[in-house]
């Protein structure tokens, strides 16, 4: 479920992000690289925020809810970016985006390392890894056909919302 969840939010989180946000800029902020700029800096502040804060936890209780309520955050937060907002706003759901991306990842490989046993942890996180971003290129091409089609705003609308979803579904799952 996990490697599952992970393969298709990098689709509907990755493509948005790496393709559509320099033509959103584009629209919407009449292509200003400060704006660019800006926004792209604050995911991963977010990241190094959201690693620095749940890093200083010895214990994560609840591994399986964190891991898919922060893709769930991360989702409605890059859901955002279809709607007209000023660029803070932008700024500060990029920021928490990172931060809850950040929480998801490291919660899920420290459930990898405490749980797979050490003799099979190399090959666990490389079919883990493998997995997760198989798909990458197909949400890089997706996103670009929509763009292209819809606009940046549809795409990252409906990919935002389509890992909410993804995360919705997996919390459904009784083994999470």
């Amino acid at each position: 479920v996990g490697i599952l969840a992970m393969a298709l939010t990098n689709v509907f989180l990755a493509g948005p992000y790496s393709v559509s946000l320099p033509f959103l800029v584009e629209a919407r902020f009449s292509a200003n690289v400060n704006a660019l700029g800006f926004l792209y800096a604050l995911f991963p502040a977010g990241y190094v925020l959201g690693g620095v804060w749940l890093g200083r936890k010895s214990v994560l209780r609840w591994r399986g809810r964190l891991i898919f309520i922060g893709l769930g955050t991360a989702g409605f937060c890059l859901a955002f970016f279809g709607l007209p907002l000023p660029l803070v706003a932008l700024g500060l759901a990029a920021f928490i985006n990172g931060a809850a991306l950040e929480a998801t990842g490291l919660t899920w490989v420290t459930t990898l390392q405490q749980e797979v046993p050490d003799e099979a942890l190399g090959r666990v996180a490389s079919i883990d890894i493998l997995g997760s971003t198989a798909l990458l290129p197909v949400g890089f091409i997706l996103a670009g056909w929509a763009t292209d089609a819809f606009g940046p705003a549809a795409v990252f609308a409906l990919g935002g919302s389509l890992t909410v979803l993804v995360a919705l579904l997996a919390l459904a799952y009784p083994a999470v």
